[in-house]
């Protein structure tokens, strides 16, 4: 166990945020923590940390716990360079060096005792080795390369960057340090692509335990096994990445439903038996079950969150076949052009989405589509009858010091005040939320508030940069069911694969000025461009590198040997195939038996079932890595053949 929690309950004021939540956090386990904003996500790791206090329950933890997490304000001298402040991670290995230089000033003096020195000096060398000291400099590069610093940056005061770059940096130095289990607390903000790739390739490589939190759902398929969630105070356990999660999830609450509606058919049919019969023939028989009732354990009714978002967008009035027709456009700001020569034709229906790294001018192009940001040169045409809605990433649109319910008010004065507070209530503005001044909204407000404004509108072209910043997963989904069924043209800014995946069917990539069409969502696209620059081929292995003829062509008894050799790997591969089809279904049973209520409430068959998934996955692991093997062996055999 690293830590347990026990019962914890947190309130602040009237509001609930955890209700007696238990949850146990074992080494090498990598958790996602998701539910919505406001949930109390950030309040468990500040429990954690100490910086909140409990009202009840408990808190256990491994005596030797050590815990790293992404500060919210950076502490370092003025003069400390990116570079040294991301070493600083390596506490140990620098106290280390630190002694070593300490020796060798002291072996310079000639009175000096060598012996004595030098025996410290070996023992400080062999600690320096076993902490990987000759490594750590070449670990500082290697993050602060993937997360997108350029090595030209490094020697900078770590104080003259950006509040973005400088959250950068603090995540570099918590991957680095050596502790028991990392808190990570929306780890890809500040992030572009490449960054968010090279940090789910780091966690995926790490061997510690870690707790994150993240809207990023691609991000948590690919970095977690475990999702818990935090709804209504507790915390519930799902085994396995964010699509698992919403299957299970999905799967728990139909079970319970079912469990719930069965027993309140039962206890009606047996309530009704009682009416009847307590004062007939039968009363023995009625108090019976009365008694019955009175000890009966009742299931509890399924909690829904009605406070969720419900979106619903409009196209409106059926634009001409051609949306929209962008006509050899520069985009940009006078001495700085993001984008040349740019020719796309949007027709009415098509879904684009607009992504490239930080800074590429993505949201420069959608401004320019939009009519926001005059075109540098070209021009953009709009189609017969179209309406355009934007929606600016900066809420620009918001004013701040108007209420809520003026803001969509302000739009339609036909409508009342209860009419415009339903429909706010959709976006998950309830009561007096309504009359609060925008100012004081959190980022997930503002941006639900945005995305009322604009659908209120309508439009059957809608321009969206980023709409999904500071938005709950759940709240994204919302968005994507109503972008799913939106019937106009829709372009989007995104970060968000996921997002872009669900709602994107053309990819416009902005990137060093120039911008590239591709056909196809996120994943789409990427796995046509890793085929288009070719995949390198398996390398053959050293045995069979050795037994290949240094010249000529193969003999016929080789060639004989070889394709009996090919026949024989085609067999074990079938059988390492059917393997693992079996112990997937098995994962997948287990899986179920999970979520089920009777191995929820019996502690030693969880612990049991979870043992036989962790001897499932590492029997897995074994025969991908032999399958692996095989196909690069058969591969080059059949090469050496057809050569």
């Amino acid at each position: 166990m690293l830590y347990r929690f026990d019962n914890i309950k947190k309130s602040f004021g009237p509001h609930d945020v955890l209700a007696g939540a238990t949850w146990q956090h074992n080494p090498g386990e990598r958790v996602g923590l998701v539910g919505r904003n406001g949930a109390g996500k950030t309040t468990i790791f500040k429990l954690l940390l100490g910086q909140e206090d409990l009202d009840s329950g408990s808190i256990m933890k491994s005596s030797t716990l050590t815990v790293g997490h992404l500060g919210q304000h950076l502490e370092t001298e003025p003069d400390t360079s990116l570079f040294d402040f991301v070493l600083g991670a390596f506490t140990k290995v620098l106290k280390i060096e630190s002694a070593m230089r300490e020796i060798e000033h002291e072996l310079a003096v000639e009175s000096a005792d060598h012996d004595a020195l030098l025996e410290k000096y070996s023992v400080l060398q062999h600690d320096y080795e076993h902490e990987n000291g000759y490594t750590v400099h070449s670990e500082v590069e290697r993050v602060l390369s993937g997360i997108g610093f350029a090595k030209e940056e490094w020697e900078r005061p770590i104080l003259a960057f950006s509040g973005g770059q400088q959250n950068r940096a603090m995540l570099a130095r918590v991957l680095l340090t050596r502790v028991d289990v990392l808190l990570l607390d929306e780890p890809t903000n500040h992030l572009d692509l490449r960054g968010i790739e090279f940090l789910e390739e780091f966690l995926q490589s790490f061997r510690g335990s870690y707790l994150l939190i993240s809207h990023d759902r691609t991000f948590l398929n690919r970095t977690v096994d475990k999702i818990v969630e935090l709804t209504h105070g507790k915390l519930i356990e799902y085994p396995g990445n964010y699509e698992k999660f919403l299957e299970l999830r999905s799967e728990r609450m139909e079970q319970m439903r079912t469990e719930f509606e069965r027993q309140q058919e039962m206890i009606e049919k047996t309530e009704d038996f009682i009416r009847r019969n307590i004062a007939g023939q039968k009363t023995k028989q009625a108090q019976s079950r009365r008694k019955m009732l009175a000890r009966l354990d009742e299931v509890e009714r399924p909690q829904t969150d009605e406070t969720l978002a419900r979106f619903n967008m409009e196209a409106g009035p059926r634009s001409g076949a051609v949306a929209l027709t962008v006509d050899d456009l520069s985009a940009g700001y006078p001495g700085r052009t993001v984008v040349e020569h740019l020719h796309l034709t949007i027709r009415r229906g098509e879904r684009y989405a607009i992504m490239g790294p930080n800074g590429s001018g993505k949201s420069t192009v959608l401004k320019t589509i939009a009519g926001r940001l005059a075109p540098l040169a070209g021009e953009v045409r709009y189609g017969h009858n179209v309406q355009l809605g934007y929606y600016d990433q900066t809420l620009g649109d918001l004013r701040l010091d108007g209420q809520v319910v003026d803001e969509v008010w302000d739009l339609d004065h036909s409508q009342t005040e209860e009419q415009v507070r339903s429909y706010l209530a959709r976006f998950s503005f309830f009561g007096d939320d309504v009359y609060k001044k925008v100012r004081s909204l959190s980022g997930g407000e503002r941006g639900r508030l945005a995305l009322a404004k604009i659908m209120y509108v309508g439009g059957n072209v809608m321009l969206l940069d980023e709409p999904t910043n500071h938005l709950d997963v759940y709240t994204r989904e919302a968005l994507e069911e109503a972008l799913e069924g939106f019937t106009g043209a829709l372009v989007v800014v995104s970060h968000d694969r996921y997002f872009v995946d669900r709602v994107a069917e053309h990819l416009l990539i902005v990137e060093d000025g120039e911008a590239e069409i591709h056909n196809g969502n996120y994943t789409e696209v990427v796995e046509k461009l890793k085929a288009a620059s070719g995949t390198p081929k398996p390398i053959v292995t050293p045995k069979m590198q050795k037994a290949a003829p240094a010249q000529g062509l193969p003999s016929r008894d080789e060639q004989k040997k070889r394709d009996k050799r090919i026949r024989k790997i085609a067999d074990e591969i079938k059988s390492a195939e059917t393997r693992i089809g079996d112990l997937e279904k098995q994962r997948e049973v287990n899986d179920l038996l999970l979520c089920s209520e009777e191995v929820y409430r019996d502690g030693n068959k969880a612990r049991s079932i979870q043992e036989a998934n962790e001897t499932i996955k590492a029997q897995l692991e074994k025969l991908y890595r032999t399958w692996d093997d095989l196909a690069a062996e058969k591969e080059s055999l059949e090469e050496a053949l057809s050569s």
